[in-house]
């Protein structure tokens, strides 16, 4: 007897990766739409950009109609617009306006900053020009101005008269340190400063400074030029300062680079010398006279 074949039924299913895969499709072409359309974009800007520069170029309507100067104190307007670049009538977009103040900063070291700004039809030219701290003498024997940028410059207008010390150096080393001494020295001693015509270092490194007084040149030997020490050590100065001011009638210097020793220096004209000792012995006769008297 034949045996009955047994048959295993299995759950097949029908659904494909089909609508997965057009799925990623249209992702892709979507990307690459936008990707296209991007570039398309970045390419009209940049060749429309660059056809509307060049008609700006060629329009008349953007020309220099005006050049406006400002901050002019020494300096003249008229020096400035003959170094300029450029003139009224030329197209305001072709101008370089860096190229131009790094030029005229060249050629003007009294200016300390130079600003060329664009303006409908017009340039703005604003300066700012230097003020010396100090003048400094040149090689040839003529003397220059000198700011804490340590930037010589020829003095314009009034500026030889200016109350500012003239600084007797060496080398270049030497005029940056007694640069940075004034600086310091000006803030702590105030209206004094404008009595010192002079300043300079000895063979020792210490600072030397002439100033002057209703009677006459003084010479300060002020020594090491230590700022952490330079507020107390001009308090003690000015007392110094007073006080022989107070005794003779001109002093030819004062030393104070035993400051920190607690001593100070002072030394009188010989003629102030004299005078105070004759001053002395008139006063004894006069006294001598009116105990007789008595």
């Amino acid at each position: 007897m034949a045996k009955k074949k047994r048959y295993v039924y299995k759950a097949v299913h029908t659904s494909s990766s089909y609508p997965h895969l057009r799925k990623k499709n249209r992702k892709a072409v979507k990307f690459f739409c936008r990707l296209m359309l991007f570039f398309v974009i970045v390419f009209l800007i940049y060749f429309g950009g660059r056809k509307l520069l060049e008609a700006a170029y060629k329009s008349d309507k953007i020309i220099i109609k005006d050049i406006e100067i400002s901050g002019t104190n020494n300096v003249t307007k008229s020096e400035i617009r003959e170094l300029l670049p450029f003139n009224i009538g030329d197209n305001l977009l072709k101008v370089n306006l860096s190229e131009a103040e790094e030029g005229i900063k060249k050629l003007k070291p009294e200016l300390k900053n130079i600003v060329i700004n664009r303006r409908w039809q017009k340039v703005r030219v604003r300066l700012c020009e230097r003020i010396p701290e100090a003048f400094v003498m040149c090689d040839n024997g003529g003397k220059v101005g000198i700011d804490f940028d340590d930037m010589p410059f020829p003095l314009r207008g009034f500026m030889d008269k200016m109350n500012v010390p003239q600084i007797i150096c060496k080398s270049a080393d030497e005029r940056e340190q007694l640069l940075k001494f004034i600086k310091r020295f000006r803030s702590v001693c105030g209206k004094f400063f404008n009595s010192i015509l002079e300043i300079k270092f000895n063979n020792a490194d210490d600072i030397i400074f002439v100033m002057k007084s209703n009677t006459g040149n003084i010479t300060v030997f002020w020594g090491e030029a230590k700022p952490e020490h330079l507020a107390r050590k001009f308090e003690k100065f000015q007392k110094v300062y007073v006080d022989a001011m107070a005794k003779y009638k001109q002093i030819e210097c004062i030393d104070m680079t035993l400051c920190q020793y607690g001593k100070a220096i002072v030394k009188p004209s010989i003629g102030a010398l004299s005078l105070t000792k004759k001053i002395d012995a008139n006063a004894s006769m006069d006294q001598q006279k009116s105990r007789n008297n008595c």
